[in-house]
């Protein structure tokens, strides 16, 4: 074999190796097992949200300049939504563990979440669900939208939702509180979504309840947000099999 040769061969041999490599997958990262939970020991961390001081208005949304949108509301410019009082307590603050979990895993719902663009408007205003479980975006108006999420900390998403009963279903990568939706066409259209990689959250009902169940006993911050107030946060020590009440406070100044 003459040298020319004996190199020809070698480039070949070495090619063929270097092509079966690339072809190799990388192995795929299995996913993290959920940490077993003691149900004989967790804990509940309750309370109520409230609120002092004069009431604010709600933000009522200017759709007089669209008239398609103005057509579904016969009534007048709809309220946002953003303000619910009722006898001192706050309606939909979303109050959630902010430290104190560890590195726990926790099995991810399958089911989706659904928020609806119907009337011009973000149904529900506000959203909480978990990181990669499947959050539905539904378009029910006759005109076209669409739905950008303003992150900070997950992967971003913008995309249209053109045809009246068109989804469009995504998941959210990391955990983020919270998340402001937008619908660029029609600029009042706002909404906002927590997402949480853990299952210790809720929002406040028209009475200022909340519940936080099957907590492991531990050293918890407590957090509790509100789009137009901000946040209140407080440390909660929980015992096994203990139930803690909790009180939030907002006010408008």
């Amino acid at each position: 074999m003459t040298k020319h040769k004996h190199w020809t061969h070698l480039s070949v041999a070495t090619l063929v190796v270097l092509c079966v490599a690339c072809g190799e997958k990388e192995p795929a990262k299995s996913a993290r097992q959920p940490t077993p939970l003691d149900l004989s020991t967790t804990g509940t961390i309750s309370g109520q949200v409230h609120f002092e001081g004069q009431v604010p208005e709600q933000t009522i949304l200017q759709l007089s300049g669209w008239s398609e949108c103005a057509a579904q509301h016969p009534e007048g410019n709809p309220r946002a939504g953003d303000v619910l009082v009722n006898d001192g307590k706050l309606q939909n603050a979303v109050v959630y563990v902010k430290e104190g979990l560890g590195d726990r895993v926790f099995a991810v719902p399958t089911e989706a979440i659904t928020i609806d663009q119907k009337g011009c408007v973000f149904s529900p205003r506000i959203a909480t669900l978990r990181v990669g479980q499947p959050f539905r975006f539904l378009n029910s108006d006759p005109m076209a939208h669409n739905v950008r999420g303003l992150t900070k900390v997950a992967r971003a998403w913008n995309f249209s939702l053109g045809v009246k009963g068109t989804t469009r279903t995504i998941t959210v990568d990391k955990p983020e509180v919270m998340i402001e939706l937008k619908c660029d066409i029609h600029p009042w259209m706002r909404a906002y979504t927590g997402t949480f990689d853990h299952p210790y959250f809720a929002m406040s009902g028209a009475d200022g309840q909340f519940t936080l169940k099957d907590l492991p006993p531990g050293e918890y911050t407590i957090e509790a947000w509100h789009e137009r107030f901000g946040t209140r946060s407080q440390k909660v020590s929980l015992g096994a099999k203990e139930t803690k009440d909790i009180v939030f406070t907002f006010g408008a100044g």
